[in-house]
């Protein structure tokens, strides 16, 4: 090789070689086609680097012509091979750059046929990983409203519940008529209510649309059947609240055994849901910065803030704290707690066990453990002449109007404390009994 064009070439060669090791033998095999004089000097690495390069391609045209060669004859056609697909891509990289000069290597080439994709089959999806990342998304972001304890579980029941009925914990292969079946097997075993069973049929399909709509599994669930609005759900008939609300003497009952209660959940959620009006849930929630002063009146925010759930928008109130509860001492003891929550959570599941024990002993059939206090006090907000808008307010119930008319300023607190104190307290108040 003539000095100036080893030269050429050992500069050519740095270059290749500094391009990474990712195709070095592709540009390497270029370099020798422009420089075949160096070939000698790479002799012993060449076999290697296009059987490597081009051994698979050759075997296989052979074999589709059926041909068995001697190892000579299939040096040669390796060698065809390789000198062929140079100058092709050679051709290809002039195209690169605007040449569309001929290229008889590409001419002679046989047309492209894109080798067929496998179908992906889509992976099984279940019930409850579908709910788990609806949790997830819910608690994303720092406005995020998370997707309440007792809800999680109740939709991971409904799906188990159903994927036992079925067989199969795929969600991604539901159809109606599995869900017609599910619903008529709990209609014929008469165990729960047709509001229940109506109740699971809506959560399954909340379930489905989560799975459909869901990034991670709108694909896979492609093929589930939708089920909201194409079952034909049970009909039943709405319990009247004097069912599943306490009456008097049972509330009283319930407060008294409160009383006695060394366990801090049991001894004051029962009071505060009463004489607050609020869901278990809310009450559950409460923490020590919730309360609060104003204009020498006591007050405490139920509120969604610090990744708390409410059940809607409007459900974000101020309470006034009732006479009963300041008289109980609920005040005091507040005043030696830590910030942060007040109670023990899953509140629905305990405080339910509780009120059905014999501790308490509440056992009429309908009543809620829980929630009956709640619709006793929108009962009594109507038997002691509260202010019904403030009765919806404080209830949770308001609408936008009457929301906005008492929870945008401090300046109708007083106001609703006053509407507070015209509820009766049902027990005696500890203050004139001179208990501590």
């Amino acid at each position: 090789m003539p000095p100036e064009v080893r030269s050429k070439f050992e500069a050519d060669l740095r270059k290749a070689m500094a391009g990474g090791v990712g195709r070095a033998r592709e540009r390497i095999l270029r370099l020798l086609m422009k420089y075949p004089a160096a070939l000698p000097a790479f002799a012993t690495h060449m076999a290697a680097l296009q059987e490597a390069k081009h051994g698979e391609d050759t075997d296989s045209a052979l074999a589709s012509h059926r041909l068995t060669v001697t190892a000579e004859t299939r040096q040669d056609v390796l060698d065809a091979m390789a000198s062929l697909m140079a100058k092709a891509r050679s051709g290809l990289e002039r195209r690169k750059h605007y040449d569309y000069g001929p290229v008889p290597e590409l001419e002679v080439a046989p047309a492209f046929v894109a080798s067929a994709r496998k179908a992906k089959s889509p992976s099984a999806v279940t019930f409850s990983a579908i709910v788990d990342e609806q949790a997830r998304k819910r608690m994303a972001g720092a406005g995020s409203k998370p997707m309440p304890e007792k809800s999680l579980q109740k939709y991971k029941r409904v799906g188990e519940d159903f994927a036992r009925s079925r067989g199969s914990k795929d969600a991604t292969t539901v159809k109606v008529s599995e869900v017609e079946e599910w619903m008529d097997s709990m209609l014929s075993a008469g165990e729960i209510g047709n509001r229940s069973i109506a109740d699971r049929i809506v959560s399954l399909g909340t379930i489905i649309n989560w799975g459909k709509r869901q990034r991670e599994h709108r694909e896979a669930m492609a093929s589930a059947e939708s089920v909201s609005g194409r079952v034909e759900l049970p009909s039943y008939v709405e319990k009247p609240a004097s069912d599943t609300s306490y009456n008097l003497g049972e509330a009283r009952t319930v407060l008294q055994a409160a009383r006695n209660e060394v366990d801090i959940s049991k001894r004051w959620l029962p009071w505060v849901c009463l004489y607050g009006g609020l869901r278990i849930s809310e009450a559950e929630g409460l923490r020590r910065e919730d309360f609060f002063q104003a204009e020498g009146e006591w007050f405490f925010r139920v509120t969604s803030a610090g990744r708390r759930s409410l059940k809607t928008a409007n459900s974000e109130r101020v309470v006034p704290v009732h006479p009963a509860l300041a008289a109980e001492g609920l005040l005091e003891w507040l005043e030696g707690r830590p910030k942060g929550q007040l109670f023990r959570p899953s509140a629905y599941s305990y405080m339910g066990r509780w009120v059905r024990s014999k501790a308490v002993g509440i056992t009429r059939k309908g009543v809620s453990p829980n929630h009956g206090l709640r619709h006793l006090f929108v009962a009594l907000c109507r038997r002691d002449g509260v202010n019904s808008e403030a009765a919806e307010y404080l209830a949770g119930h308001a609408t936008a109007k009457v929301h906005a008319k008492y929870g945008s300023t401090e300046v109708m607190l007083p106001g609703l404390a006053a509407e507070m104190r015209k509820i009766k307290s049902l027990l005696t108040l500890r203050a004139k009994l001179g208990d501590s």
